[in-house]
């Protein structure tokens, strides 16, 4: 029986790559790769998206063994394309989830977002288990998909980056410090990460992006963390090559 590691390990020995070798190119020492070979842990996503690079495979191959070239540009009529992933639609596969997709809805791209979680473009059905590989630990019921539209968040974010939301209720008083969450504030749909001072006070905005120039970061009261409009809580980012 095929699985992640013995594709792995397949794709390896093609290139006559040693183990050392590959977790020299993907950043992991060599007993990450002798565990993923034998199956007995599994690669996250960023090592993943490294893995594919380095083996000239999709990911997707590597996870399902399906869609073994790494090739961009090929979208197949009907398919649901989330780069550098690309899933084929499911419906009658019991083994999947389906996650709204609004293919229209940006962060930060303005105006008339306020009720956009009604307004579903698509549905993206998906495996849970290539959600635990994304890093994903939301109730696949809560997540919604969105995308990002410019660069604030980059290098953790691209523009046109499919974003996973958990849209569950965010309680103000159980943010997780430092972590990224989605909120409208003043009709403008919005990403940042957040960080409430010690003293509770004060909360500052930040854009990921180094240049504080062009993307300051914002520090606002907690009162006015209260009268943001949370969407939900950034579970996973796909950077788009």
């Amino acid at each position: 029986m095929e699985t992640l590691g013995t594709r792995l390990k397949q794709l390896r020995k093609e290139l006559k790559l040693t183990q050392q070798q590959l977790a020299d190119k993907v950043g992991v020492s060599k007993t990450s790769v002798i565990y993923w070979e034998k199956d007995e842990n599994t690669p996250k996503h960023e090592s993943l998206m490294l893995l594919s690079n380095a083996l000239h495979s999709s990911p997707e191959w590597l996870l399902t063994g399906d869609n073994k070239s790494s090739s961009k540009n090929t979208q197949l009529k009907d398919e649901v394309y989330i780069s550098p992933l690309k899933f084929n639609p499911s419906y009658d596969n019991k083994n999947t989830v389906r996650i709204p997709v609004h293919k229209d809805v940006k962060a930060s791209c303005g105006n008339g977002v306020t009720n956009f979680l009604e307004e579903i473009t698509d549905y993206l059905d998906i495996d849970p288990n290539i959600l635990k590989l994304l890093g994903i630990k939301a109730n696949p019921k809560n997540l919604r998909v969105i995308y990002s539209a410019e660069y604030s968040m980059w290098p953790t974010v691209a523009p046109d980056s499919p974003l996973f939301v958990d849209v569950s209720p965010v309680d103000t008083s159980s943010i997780i410090n430092g972590d990224v969450y989605v909120f409208i504030h003043s009709g403008l749909l919005r990403m940042k990460r957040i960080f409430i001072s010690i003293d509770n006070e004060t909360v500052r905005l930040q854009s990921d992006n180094p240049d504080k120039n062009k993307y300051p970061d914002e520090v606002i009261t907690k009162e006015q963390l209260n009268e943001l409009s949370f969407v939900g809580h950034l579970e996973s980012a796909l950077v788009k090559p």
